[in-house]
């Protein structure tokens, strides 16, 4: 009878033990988390129009920034299972493969321009936790089941380091810049940073320039007076090709000369001619600006000078108007 019990005891046991394993078995391919189907790879296209004052921004301007949930940024909804995971698996990092140029933040193949990613997690009571790359994050809070690409935000920030070098469009990826838990799902960067659109700029200090007097004797006799200079200068961001002309009420005999339109005591047989770069200007007649290295606010070789349209010349006020214009692509 002891022999009989012992028997079944142990053919109990061995039952027991074949269930175990069984159930072991089911839950192990429950949680197969290798399975490719199980994971989540998204890819965050981003696309940067530098603003029309990189150039003149100071270094540490942030130039773009951009912030949104992952299922904005990806386009795609996506449901994460995170039930598999044991505490010590549930883990959140973030990286990327370059050097800082200050903190936090990342060199770009783009000169001039570096990279700074903070990654947030909203958590199911409506609090907010925020890491800044690179992190590597003990996530054990998040929810015990599911996250969504709802909950994970990124915020992107483009932040000018030095002289931005860039005249046309330039693409960089950063491949597995978020992973969470056993890359259950690996979050990739493509962005594409597009030049500040051309753009120029006139700065004039004073509207109105004034010439010292001149005696009317001698600007008749001479043909070449003396030219003075107009402090005007250019602003331009990303500019290939500028040139500059000038409009106004010109002489019909002399179309360099701008008429006198002095309204009290004005003089006869003079006006006012600009050059440019010591040549002499024609309304209609673009000439050509040579851009320097460095566009922001350089100063352009203009000047103005007495000039007679008649032999006979009297004494009075002078005064012209003259608008200049600015073409540039």
């Amino acid at each position: 009878m002891k022999r009989l019990l012992t028997r079944n005891s142990l053919g109990a046991a061995v039952a027991l033990l074949a269930i175990t394993s069984v159930c072991n078995s089911a839950r192990a391919a429950d949680c197969n988390i290798s399975d490719a189907r199980s994971r989540v790879n998204l890819n965050v296209p981003a696309v940067v129009q530098l603003p029309i004052n990189t150039g003149s921004a100071a270094s540490g301007t942030v130039l773009y920034r951009k912030e949104a949930p992952l299922s904005v940024l990806t386009g795609m909804h996506k449901n994460i299972d995170m039930s598999c995971l044991d505490a010590a698996r549930k883990r959140l990092t973030g990286r990327i493969p370059s050097a800082q140029s200050g903190k936090n933040i990342f060199n770009t193949n783009i000169d001039g321009l570096g990279l700074r990613i903070t990654v947030m997690y909203h958590t199911p009571d409506g609090a907010q936790k925020s890491w800044t790359l690179p992190f590597d994050a003990t996530v054990i809070d998040l929810n015990n089941k599911t996250i969504s690409t709802d909950d994970i935000s990124l915020r992107l920030e483009v932040i000018k380091t030095g002289t931005v070098n860039t005249s046309n469009t330039m693409e960089f990826r950063v491949p597995y810049l978020v992973a969470l838990a056993d890359n259950l799902m690996v979050v990739s960067l493509t962005m594409k940073v597009m030049a500040a659109k051309s753009f120029c700029a006139i700065q004039v200090a004073n509207p109105q320039v004034t010439l010292p007097p001149i005696e009317a004797s001698e600007l008749a006799k001479n043909s070449d007076p003396t030219a003075y200079p107009v402090d005007i200068s250019l602003n331009c961001i990303n500019t290939q090709k500028a040139s500059i002309n000038i409009e106004g009420l010109v002489d019909l005999a002399k179309p360099s000369i701008f008429k006198n339109v002095a309204d009290d005591a004005a003089a006869s047989g003079v006006g006012i001619q600009m050059l440019y770069n010591n040549s002499v200007m024609l309304p209609g007649q673009a000439m050509a600006i040579s851009l320097p290295m460095q566009q922001n606010n350089f100063a352009l070789p203009l000047t103005i000078r007495y000039a007679k349209t008649n032999d006979k010349i009297t004494g009075g006020q002078v005064k012209s108007q003259i608008t200049l214009r600015i073409n540039y692509l």
